[in-house]
């Protein structure tokens, strides 16, 4: 009992100086000003976003997991402002500190301030999913054998743009398909041939694009692909 009680303190020190280190470490990496850090920093943020943004793109075209959303919206922010942060914002918050007065205030406050800002965009893009975000990576990724197997979505308009018209091929794993619009259900096909049309004067708009969503069921009921559509680029998909 006594090596116990004895233990734990220490333990617990030992775990809070090596939080206290890294975060010193992480403020050190944070502020660093050299052309060197900064390049460096901005070319990591970079990978990051693409990676997330990227990966992001190919999960959700096979899951429907709303985590992605943000997960996708994050990368996208993070490549492009990640760069701008680190080259931009934090040099002339480094510069603005050393004056005095309304500048020494600002400089203090800008780098949080502006990650509060690039927070709120992610959280917004992340909810209200701008069309431009999506892309499907996962037609590109397949190569003749994939597209043999894996269910495939071609849309073209109709009417003057009016109408879309829309056809799931390769669908041997699909018995069911359903297409929402900013999270309304636009109308289900359960039977094949899985040709479908979509009035264009019903897709709603999200961040100022229109656009759809076309989910695939397998017979239990699980996600098999999923596509987003919108009415300016059908048929260049």
């Amino acid at each position: 009992m006594a090596n116990q009680t004895e233990t734990s303190p220490s333990v617990l020190a030992g775990v809070a100086s090596a939080v206290r280190g890294g975060w010193r470490t992480a403020k050190t990496v944070y502020y660093a000003n050299s052309v060197s850090w900064r390049v460096l920093k901005s070319g990591a943020l970079v990978f990051l976003g693409c990676f997330l943004w990227a990966g992001s793109n190919v999960l959700g075209s096979y899951v429907d997991w709303g985590v992605l959303d943000y997960t996708m919206a994050y990368g996208a922010v993070v490549l492009v402002y990640g760069p701008i942060h680190h080259l931009v914002v934090i040099p002339l918050a480094l510069r603005w500190r050393r004056s005095a007065g309304l500048r020494q205030r600002v400089g203090k406050r800008l780098p949080t301030a502006m990650l509060v800002v690039f927070l709120a965009a992610v959280a917004v893009a992340g909810t209200f999913s701008a069309g431009a975000m999506a892309v499907d990576f996962g037609s590109a990724m397949g190569g003749d054998g994939a597209t043999a197997t894996q269910p495939e979505l071609a849309c073209t308009t109709e009417s003057g743009g009016e109408t879309v018209a829309c056809e799931v091929t390769n669908a041997e794993r699909v018995e069911r398909v359903v297409v929402t619009s900013a999270g309304e259900q636009l109308l289900a096909v359960d039977d094949p041939p899985f040709e479908f049309t979509v009035e264009a004067s019903a897709v709603e708009s999200t961040m100022d694009r229109e656009q759809f969503r076309v989910r695939l069921y397998d017979g239990n009921g699980n996600l098999v692909r999923q596509y987003t559509r919108r009415l300016s680029t059908v048929g260049l998909n």
